[in-house]
């Protein structure tokens, strides 16, 4: 058996116990903004008559673009026939577009159009401004030390397997 004091300062210490402690106070913290960013999300998808899963591509094409429809499908965990369908969908309604892939003349590449990145970055203000109106009230050196831990918490879960890379308008 380790050392507690070992175990705390291994670079994983006891992650299970600290990430469930962790993941239950992000739940709190979620419960208290919760709301406020799921009504600025559902009137800015119905503003656009727009689908969750749409909104979500739009996100990674925002990421990641040019995105083939093959790797929009596995970033957005659909069926190709899916993406497809959604991508079409995008394109006709303006927040999309397709252009060709110059390294395979045969494969489209799919990236957002100034309309769609327009969406998204209003979403994003929304989103910021609920936590910001929730945050209001909180001392300063309080949301200096949160902005520190969770800049650190960026970080470290960015740089791991599976993690998407940060958005450009990320910073």
């Amino acid at each position: 058996m380790m050392d507690p004091t070992a175990q705390a300062n291994a670079p994983n210490g006891d992650t299970g116990t600290d990430a469930a402690r962790l993941g239950q106070e992000m739940k709190r913290l979620h419960r208290l903004i919760s709301s406020r960013v799921l009504l600025n999300m559902q009137d800015e998808l119905q503003d656009h008559d727009l689908t969750f899963t749409q909104m979500t591509a739009l996100h990674q094409l925002r990421a990641q673009a040019p995105l083939t429809v093959s790797a929009l499908a596995e970033r957005a965990r659909l069926s190709l026939p899916a993406a497809s369908h959604l991508v079409e969908r995008l394109v006709r309604r303006g927040f999309a577009e397709r252009r060709e892939n110059p390294e395979n003349r045969r494969e489209k590449l799919v990236v957002p159009t100034a309309q769609g990145l327009d969406v998204v970055t209003r979403m994003d203000a929304q989103f910021i401004g609920a936590y910001e109106a929730a945050f209001r009230e909180v001392r300063p050196e309080t949301i200096r030390a949160a902005t520190a831990a969770v800049r650190a918490l960026v970080a470290e879960v960015g740089s791991g397997p599976g993690c998407a890379p940060p958005s450009q308008e990320d910073s």
